[in-house]
């Protein structure tokens, strides 16, 4: 297997940016079907954890508006 290496301008290109954006971009830009399928699996793992932290938030509030 052939490594990659990412030079300073790609990396300094990436840092600050959200990770759900860098997802998309490797889905939409990636040659290989292994690294879309796995940013494809991270962005329904982020959607899942932030409908759950959404959830749990509504949850908290419920139970302390009416304690």
């Amino acid at each position: 297997m052939k490594q990659q290496v990412a030079t300073s301008e790609q990396l300094s290109f990436s840092v600050g940016r959200p990770l759900p954006v860098l997802l998309e971009e490797i889905q939409k830009s990636s040659h290989n079907p292994q690294l879309r399928k796995a940013a494809e699996q991270m962005l329904e793992g982020l959607r899942t954890l932030e409908m759950a932290t959404e959830i749990g938030v509504y949850t908290a509030i419920y139970e302390i508006l009416t304690k």
